[in-house]
């Protein structure tokens, strides 16, 4: 046959071999006869997707059919298809007689993390209700291996075979039945009557099989997926089994959603790799370069690049390969800092997972502008948001953000919640960058929205609503923190006062304390740099004050009394003067508290009653609530203005407030006092009964320093009932509590409680450790009530060491010191007179004229050398 000349001289020759008439190749092209006839006549070139239908038509193989569709557009020259198969006598043949079954590829590497995946896809495609199942993820997540394994797990369920059909190269949804035919066998009937989809329906009618059909998604865009229902209609027992960036919108559509491989919880996880995202990078690792055997020290690093990529199979592949260059911590630190660093050349991959950014860019192409921005404006966003952040931060609708899900560009992350793919995030944010007046909008409206969230959410975190709102806030700690962030950057310190009180109670329940006291020391140093330390304006005067007090909080809780002293005592001379009551009230009560741990219990009540009288002048239920139980508690410690019985009276008032306020964490605190003080009568059952409620409503609220109170509590109920045992097993659980916290004050105290327990149960090495353990904390934190408690502890151990004289000493520095609390002066007391019976009277007055001459700082100097 002669060589033709022109591209529509070769159609002319392909449709001559083939035997098709030009009304038939029409029709399968889907264009009209005068168009394919000025084709071939050469006086009209075809579009890309007319090409590629017509190549597709004359059963030109789907790596091939680029070649034809070049040369069609007069990009490439004819010669190019020289090379090309003639059209094989099959193509001209009803259907192919024998066709291979279960054509799929074969696997070069095991199937790693997935094994419920698999397990659960090959039920589904078992199902006889789930005929159409579509995998969608993100590009890169690992969809087609695993619908390749599933495919393989379920052969013998398919008589008539299961059968991979790649769809990337696809653009128009007329190839889809070519190539499927293609993929299965299965030639066109050039003379039937029925179109090209009715013969495929006619041939798969009575067949039982599976359909592949790989990366649907660039079709789903594009109206006529609908053939893939057509094609179930008139196959009973076929099955379809898709992968797609998003769901094909079909009423038969199963979707199964594909994450990320699971990635192990501790950094330090050497063995803890199979069946993880670890599992998978080592294998890849070991590809790259044979031998690779991660040291210990690796293991951290490489979860971390499976935490930076979100477990993202691709992503790992490429990140695996660079191990031949860098260590593990640097390949985290590159994937850190930008998208780039995920590429690699091998030559093998398709050229959209070469590199994740070709990946993503893929995805980006496909979405309209609109979607385009508001994916770019979601990466605003920090740790997932709900749909009305979204709304507002992002001018998102429903509708967008759900066909954001569907395309597998966002998350469903939870109730209402939604989150991006953290690589995913980064190529949005690099978009959303090259729009800097969007990004630097959308950054105002993300900053203010969150700190509004915050400042309104204090009424119902000190209310019945107070779980519900700890969960609600924590939910939303990284969108805050940046909120933060971008205030004090713009000096929006306007902006931040009012969401302090919900700060210092949300960071103080959930003992986040340091990240809290650094947050609030470097903001107190922005406002100072911006406007001095005395600002000249109001506004700046409150926020400086209250940032002043929030930081006290954690320093206080730290054992940095001193320090929160001296906040507190300033935060107090900028807001006296301008009058700002609701601000001035925690000022004054906090500083009740720190003077009362530091044992100045005289200046302590004075400011509980001051913050009682203001908070009752403006209506402050709540802060009058804590200055009424903190003047009971500390009544209850000193016994100096009220007896046992009143004090009793007053706590279970308070209780009462606390209830009817509807605050848990405060109820539990104030059972934690009132259960003290009905230990301190010896009413046992009634303190146990205060304490075990104060630790399931603690527990309820997630309030680790509630718990670890009232365990201490339960503890010294134990102790005095004799149980010993069990008073260890509680304090010590207590300790482990405060300790994680960084309580050092209250580490000190537990020290001190542990010991006496120990000595009773003989342990006397162990309880001599932890009283000097006490005095040691205790000194360092100006707790020296806890001191005098750690003294009587010594003073017992001397007296059974038989220095009888020296432990007499010890108590009387105790008894007649003023810090000490009325408990440690019983216990002094009754060892006292146990001691003096056993002396002589040249004895008792020598150990009276050693305390005459003696300061309890030299006891505690010669205790800490």
């Amino acid at each position: 046959m002669e060589s033709p000349i022109t591209f529509g001289a070769w159609l002319r020759q392909q449709r001559t071999l083939l035997r098709l008439t030009r009304a038939e190749l029409a029709r399968r092209v889907g264009c009209s006869v005068s168009a394919l006839r000025k084709i071939e006549a050469g006086e009209r070139r075809p579009s890309i997707q007319i090409a590629e239908l017509i190549a597709a038509s004359l059963g030109i193989a789907p790596a091939e059919r680029a070649a034809v569709v070049r040369v069609a557009r007069g990009e490439w020259s004819l010669d190019r298809l020289a090379l090309l198969p003639a059209p094989i006598a099959g193509l001209r043949a009803s259907a192919v007689a024998s066709p291979q079954r279960n054509r799929l590829p074969a696997f070069t590497s095991p199937l790693i993390g997935r094994q419920p995946d698999v397990a659960e896809l090959s039920r589904l495609l078992r199902d006889p209700h789930c005929r159409l199942l579509t995998l969608v993820g993100p590009g890169g997540i690992g969809k087609t291996r695993l619908a390749l394994e599933a495919a393989a797990q379920v052969q013998d369920a398919f008589a008539d075979g299961v059968y991979f059909v790649p769809l990337a190269p696809i653009r128009a949804i007329q190839l889809l039945i070519p190539v499927i035919a293609d993929a299965i066998g299965f030639a066109f009937q050039s003379a039937s009557a029925l179109d090209p989809q009715a013969q495929l329906c006619s041939y798969l009618m009575e067949k039982q099989v599976l359909l592949l059909l790989d990366n649907l998604e660039q079709l789903v865009i594009a109206p006529g997926i609908e053939v893939l229902a057509t094609l179930l209609a008139h196959a009973p027992q076929l099955t379809l089994l898709a992968t797609a960036r998003e769901s094909l919108g079909l009423h038969a559509e199963w979707v199964f959603e594909v994450q990320g491989l699971p990635i192990p919880a501790s950094h330090a996880a050497e063995g803890s790799e199979p069946h993880t995202a670890m599992a998978l990078f080592l294998q890849c690792a070991r590809q790259a370069q044979v031998g690779f055997q991660p040291a210990p020290a690796d293991y951290p690093a490489i979860v971390r690049i499976c935490r930076l990529v979100d477990g993202m199979p691709l992503a790992i592949e490429l990140a695996a390969a660079w191990v031949r260059t860098l260590a593990c911590a640097e390949i985290a630190h590159e994937i850190a800092r930008g998208l780039d660093f995920l590429s690699l050349s091998a030559h093998d991959l398709p050229a959209r997972h070469r590199s994740m950014r070709a990946v993503f860019d893929h995805s980006w192409q496909l979405l309209t502008a609109d979607e385009q921005g508001l994916l770019g404006r979601l990466t605003l966003f920090r740790g997932g948001f709900g749909y009305a952040a979204a709304e507002a931060v992002a001018g998102a609708t429903l509708a967008a953000l759900a066909a954001l899900v569907a395309k597998s560009l966002i998350r469903r992350s939870g109730a209402g919640r939604y989150d991006l793919h953290a690589l995913i995030g980064q190529f949005a944010a690099e978009q959303l960058a090259q729009r800097p007046d969007e990004q630097a909008a959308g950054q105002a409206r993300h900053g203010r929205y969150y700190l509004h969230m915050f400042s309104q959410a204090d009424a119902r975190l000190r209310s019945a609503e107070q779980q519900a709102t700890l969960d609600e806030l924590t939910d939303e700690m990284e969108n805050f923190r940046a909120a933060w962030a971008w205030a004090v950057a713009h000096g929006a310190f306007g902006l931040i006062e009012p969401t302090l009180r919900t700060f210092a109670m949300l960071y103080d329940t959930r003992g986040w304390l340091q990240e809290g006291l650094d947050t609030l020391r470097r903001t107190i140093d922005a406002l100072e740099a911006a406007h001095g330390p005395a600002p000249p304006d109001r506004a700046n005067q409150i926020a400086l004050g209250h940032l002043l007090i929030a930081c006290a909080v954690p320093a206080s809780r730290l054992g940095q009394y001193a320090q929160a002293q001296a906040l507190l005592e300033r935060s107090l001379s900028i807001l006296r003067p301008i009058n700002e009551p609701r601000v001035l009230l925690e000022a004054i009560t906090f500083l009740g508290t720190v003077m009362e741990l530091i044992g100045s219990y005289a200046p302590a009540l004075v400011l509980y009653a001051e913050g009682l009288a203001l908070a009752t002048a403006i209506g402050d239920r709540w802060f009058a609530a804590l200055c009424r139980t903190c003047q009971a508690g500390l009544l209850g410690i000193t016994h100096a203005l009220a007896t046992p019985e009143q004090t009793h009276a007053q706590l279970q008032a308070v209780v009462a407030d606390w209830r009817a306020i509807g605050d848990p964490r405060f109820t539990a605190f104030a059972l934690n006092l009132l259960g003290w003080n009905a230990f301190t009568l010896g009413r046992y059952d009634q303190a146990r009964a205060a304490l075990e409620e104060s630790v399931t409503l603690s527990r309820s609220v997630g309030d680790r320093w509630g718990l670890g109170f009232a365990e201490r509590g339960l503890g010294i109920v134990a102790q005095a009932r004799g149980d010993h045992a069990q008073a260890v097993a509680m304090l010590r659980t207590s300790l482990e509590i405060l300790t994680e916290l960084g309580a050092r004050q209250d580490m000190a105290r537990l020290c001190a409680d542990l010991g006496h327990s120990l000595f009773a149960l003989s342990n006397h090495a162990e309880a001599e450790q932890l009283w000097r353990t006490a005095v040691r904390l205790a000194a360092s934190t100006s707790g020296t009530f806890i001191v005098l408690d750690a003294l009587v502890g010594l003073a017992s151990l001397a007296a059974q060491q038989g220095e009888h004289a020296h432990a007499l000493a010890l108590l009387l520095l105790v008894i007649d010191h003023p810090v000490s609390v009325q408990a440690t002066r019983v216990h002094a007391a009754r060892l006292r007179a146990e001691l003096e019976a056993q002396l002589t009277p040249q004895q008792i007055a020598g150990a009276q004229a050693w305390r005459a001459a003696t300061t309890l700082e030299a006891v505690v100097a010669e205790l800490l050398r």
